[in-house]
């Protein structure tokens, strides 16, 4: 590899004549300073902008104004010899040092909240660091936040694999690097799993004489606004310039009968005094899908006991089976006796089973409560009054006020005698939702003050840190699980009140949820499992700066995406709503669906999809589609369709 650093050509070759302008006024205008051109605002610089190439390669930019604040910027290069290697390099330095920065999905401020050990600060070893654009759900996307303006700045999603490239954000003292690299490289290190690195690596390509390669760079400037809010017009242009590809999944009220399916005939299990659901299939040594051993009963989260039981119910009502009503009853019968003297809901049934004791976590409690709530009410639909329902719910909330803060905080988990274990995260906020539905019902002020309280508390530090935190039980990190609970508070509290500020805080959410959300699609080549089974990465989201793979989480918000495009007037929300819907539903089987040599079960989806070198290395590339096929998924899939008022929205086009 030819050194890059003594190189830097001293003659800028921009062609200025290309540089068209906007046809509305813009603040910026571009000027020559020395060997870069600067990006001005009036006298003011913003940033400028720079090219390395090594001996034996030429270059011509071209910039083009799309609107008053953003710019597309194209740089041709060209090989004079041929070259066996080489590295080509487009830099904007945001002349301000950074008080925020992030690579979307990768990395908020360098990760230094959690206890995790994924990618922390911007440098490894001293070495800037350069990620693939695959682990970026908008591609090489760099965000940056200094003392006057936010700039953003993000690439063209690649054609052909031979065009993947690599970012680099380089915050010092002096100001904030948004860098582009080709070929695709991560370098000094791969972030490769969980906690685990492996050595870097470069797709190394040659060029001959003539050949030529052309880097394509988006920038948009926009002042600097309090609590992060200058990401709004970043990631409203993202949107605006994504491609927006049609993905075909089957229709709504085909993914209810295998969703359906899937609980009966493939999770449902029976052991002592339970009945209920597993938590989801494994692949055995013999190549026969068989039920998880350990860990498998659970309320909520991977197991999503209570939201099964009630989408069983509604298809009792919606189309008469009375097994579905029978095991949707077994299974709230089963679960409503895990309520303790104290309030506290024991959230994983193996503890009962087994006589030991285990954390109870805010994320499977909340979630208890709020389908307890709702549980009790399809259940009365359905014939059955069970008071016993609804007289849990409101035990889980009494603890939980009881248990807050002055501050609004509530534990993220407790051991079953009511002693706290932490606080820290985001995640006691999925106890709002049920709090606010405790006080609809009942009118008690108390919930009411509780739910407002913490709500703000966890609103603020949103706002203040641009990022929420270890929504994900399998992760102490930066996430997008943790803020699903703030969108939905923010939404039942405007249905609450009326008051459009919750609207405007829904936006705040949504905006940084957004920034997890793939929008384009990555190509693959032939004989790789996302293109052999045609998935697409649109639409989909990151799990966690702890986790960087793609999973369909985020069919769990659709609801409220949908409504907030209504309150607001604003498409992109329903856009994004069906985006995700169509990513999330995508290889859901149809009991004759094989991957990787395996047919999988009516209604089941695997969990974990690798966009980029997760899980496996460079020179090791493993199957990007895995195994376990987890209960949530369907069970988000089925409480959407319950929520969503018009099932046959979901089957639009965008």
């Amino acid at each position: 590899m030819i050194s890059i650093g003594k190189f830097l050509s001293a003659a800028f070759a921009l062609v200025c004549a290309a540089l068209v302008s906007c046809s509305r006024e813009t603040p910026y205008h571009w000027a020559r300073q020395a060997d870069r051109l600067a990006l001005m605002d009036g006298k003011t610089a913003v940033g400028s902008l720079s090219v390395v190439t090594p001996e034996g390669v030429s270059h011509k930019e071209k910039i083009v104004a799309l609107d008053s604040a953003t710019y597309k910027i194209t740089c041709t290069f060209k090989a004079t010899r041929d070259l066996d290697s080489t590295r080509l390099s487009v830099c904007f330095t945001h002349g301000s040092p950074s008080h925020f920065w992030m690579i979307p999905s990768v990395s908020y401020n360098g990760n230094d909240w959690g206890r995790g050990k994924e990618p922390k600060g911007a440098k490894t070893d001293g070495q800037w660091r350069t990620v693939s654009y695959r682990r970026t759900p908008i591609p090489g996307a760099l965000y940056s936040e200094g003392s006057r303006y936010a700039v953003s700045t993000w690439g063209e999603a690649p054609a052909v694999e031979k065009d993947g490239f690599s970012c680099s954000i380089q915050p010092d003292e002096a100001g904030t690097g948004h860098c582009y690299v080709w070929p695709e490289e991560e370098m000094p290190v791969t972030y490769a799993n969980r906690d685990s690195f492996e050595p870097g690596f470069t797709h190394v390509q040659s060029l001959r004489k003539g050949e030529s390669v052309v880097m394509q760079v988006y920038l948009h400037v926009s002042p600097v606004l309090e609590n992060h809010r200058a990401l709004r017009s970043f990631m409203d242009k993202a949107w605006e310039l994504a491609p927006k590809p049609q993905v075909d999944v089957f229709p709504a009220s085909k993914l209810w009968d295998l969703g359906v399916r899937y609980a009966k005939e493939s999770l449902w299990a029976e052991e002592g005094s339970y009945r209920g659901f597993n938590i989801g299939l494994n692949i055995d040594p013999d190549g026969v899908w068989r039920q998880r051993r350990g860990g498998k009963y659970e309320i909520g989260w991977c197991g999503q006991n209570a939201s099964y039981a009630i989408s069983l119910l509604q298809d009792y009502l919606k189309n008469g089976s009375n097994e579905s009503l029978e095991k949707g009853m077994a299974t709230l019968d089963t679960w409503s006796k895990c309520t303790l003297p104290n309030g506290l809901f024991v959230v994983h049934y193996d503890n009962i089973l087994d006589k030991t004791v285990g954390s109870i976590d805010a994320c499977n409690l909340g979630v208890a409560a709020l389908n307890y709530f709702e549980a009790f009410d399809v259940a009365r639909q359905c014939g059955y009054d069970r008071p016993e329902y609804e007289r849990l719910a409101y035990g889980i909330c009494d603890f939980v006020v009881s248990d807050q803060l002055e501050n609004g905080c509530y534990a993220k988990g407790w051991w079953p005698d009511g002693s706290c274990i932490y606080r820290e995260g985001t995640i006691g906020c999925f106890i709002v939702p049920a709090m606010i539905e405790a006080y609809r019902r009942s009118g008690n002020e108390a919930y009411l003050s509780s739910a407002q309280k913490a709500y703000r508390y966890y609103l603020s530090e949103l706002e203040e840190n641009g990022y929420t935190t270890a929504g994900a039980l399998d992760t102490w990190c930066i996430d997008k699980e943790s803020s699903i609970s703030l969108l939905r508070s923010a939404m039942r509290f405007y249905d609450l009140t009326g008051s459009t500020e919750y609207v405007d805080d829904a936006l705040t959410i949504s905006y940084y949820l957004s920034t997890w959300m793939w929008h384009y699609d990555e190509i693959y080549p032939e004989g790789d499992n996302f293109t052999e089974y045609g998935y697409h990465t649109f639409g989909g989201t990151s799990v966690s700066v702890q986790h960087n793979h793609m999973d369909p989480y985020a069919l769990y918000w659709v609801p409220e995406w949908f409504r907030l495009s209504e309150l607001t007037g604003d498409d992109q929300w329903r856009q994004k709503a069906l985006a995700i819907w169509k990513n999330g539903n995508q290889l859901v089987s149809d009991g004759t669906l094989e991957i990787n040599g395996h047919v999988r079960p009516a209604g089941s989806q695997n969990e974990a999809y690798f966009e980029c070198s997760w899980g496996f290395t460079s020179a090791d590339h493993s199957n990007r589609i895995n195994t376990w096929l987890v209960a949530w998924p369907g069970a988000f899939r089925l409480e959407t369709l319950r929520h969503i008022g018009d099932p046959a929205l979901l089957d639009a086009a965008l």
